[in-house]
């Protein structure tokens, strides 16, 4: 019985965990707790540019040391494309 307690409560901390990384993936989270370490995100979002573009600045970034998941990465240049574009 107590196998079991502790496997639900395994699981619900697991899953909850899992939800709560999911509400940094957002593409505005991302840039602010991501980019936001090395440099003012100001400075990103008065930038216009090409979808291939913001994918070559941040897998520059990525080279240089920013923590992004390839998942992480793709919403990253999606939302950046999306909001500011060239």
């Amino acid at each position: 019985m107590k196998k079991t307690a502790a496997t639900v409560v395994a699981v619900t901390l697991l899953l909850s965990g899992s939800a709560f990384a999911g509400a940094f993936s957002s593409g505005p989270a991302l840039l602010e707790q991501r980019c936001a370490v090395c440099h003012p995100t100001s400075k990103v979002k008065v930038l216009k540019r090409t979808p291939a573009q913001w994918d070559a600045i941040v897998t520059g970034m990525v080279k240089k040391g920013a923590k992004l998941s390839p998942d992480e990465k793709k919403t990253l240049v999606k939302y950046l494309a999306d909001n500011y574009k060239r």
